[in-house]
């Protein structure tokens, strides 16, 4: 794996407005399934090339959570929206970009205000979503033959990384964002795949909260995944316990290696 250390500023936080966020970054090229999964396991995520995590000074909110793949159990609510979209065709395979793609992400991003990154052109949303995707796997859905949604994700033998997820509802009863995280988790559970991350847990953010309701799932604090609601609903973890403080380094420099660049 060749390293690109980037020297961190603080900028406007995307879910708290009265915050900023700082975040441990890099760019990792050649990076293999191993080291892929060791930063699943640790809080990264990526875009492209561009991984990075929270390390926020005096807000600790952003947790990393995932589902235990083999002990889900589906809520009624979620197999109500499974039961929703049975007309929805769906079509799997490699990141492929198209302009269609790009107005149907800016029309998503329209419905949702709470949603805030800098991914607004063309050449970003290309860079962030379409380039420089080993693991990446693609979702398509149609609905009467019209593209409605698109979900992006990295797969790899033991991980399954949900990246992001845009879509229309062409019909009101439709809940396409859980019918897609259903269908992703159903793929996990057909390959043997143990776990499937979902990104960030903010319990006061509604954008990022019902996360928990795919359960049983974990969150990483204190340098370990602690179980955190189980199949029946409940939580494991007390609210005052579910924060993270990341203050360590991931990728370290080591003077021996010619495969780690210096601070960009």
């Amino acid at each position: 794996m060749l390293a690109h250390f980037i020297d961190s500023k603080p900028f406007q936080c995307g879910y708290f407005k009265d915050r900023e966020s700082l975040f441990e970054e890099y760019l990792l090229e050649d990076i293999s399934e191993v080291e892929f999964d060791y930063m699943l396991a640790h809080g990264m995520r990526h875009f492209g090339e561009y991984y990075f995590r929270p390390r926020c000074g005096n807000c600790h909110q952003c947790v990393p959570i995932r589902v235990r793949v083999e002990e889900f159990r589906m809520t009624r609510s979620q197999k109500r929206a499974l039961k929703a979209c049975e007309g929805i065709e769906i079509r799997m395979g490699l990141p492929q970009f198209t302009k269609e793609k790009f107005r149907l992400y800016l029309e998503h991003k329209k419905r949702f205000h709470a949603l805030q990154d800098d991914v607004e052109d063309e050449q970003n949303f290309r860079l962030s979503f379409y380039v420089n995707t080993p693991f990446g796997m693609e979702f398509e859905y149609y609905y009467n033959g019209e593209l409605i949604g698109v979900a992006l994700a990295d797969v790899t033998q033991r991980s399954f990384s949900a990246i992001y997820t845009f879509y229309s509802n062409p019909v009101s009863q439709m809940s396409l964002g859980t019918f897609s995280v259903l269908k992703q988790i159903q793929l996990c559970q057909r390959r043997g795949i143990p776990y499937y991350y979902m990104g960030y847990f903010i319990s006061h953010n509604h954008s990022l909260a019902y996360k928990a309701n795919f359960r049983p799932n974990e969150i990483y604090i204190n340098n370990e995944w602690r179980p955190f609601r189980n199949a029946q609903g409940d939580f494991l973890v007390p609210e005052s316990q579910v924060y993270w403080v990341n203050n360590d380094a991931l990728v370290k420099a080591a003077s021996h290696s010619a495969r780690v660049v210096q601070s960009l």
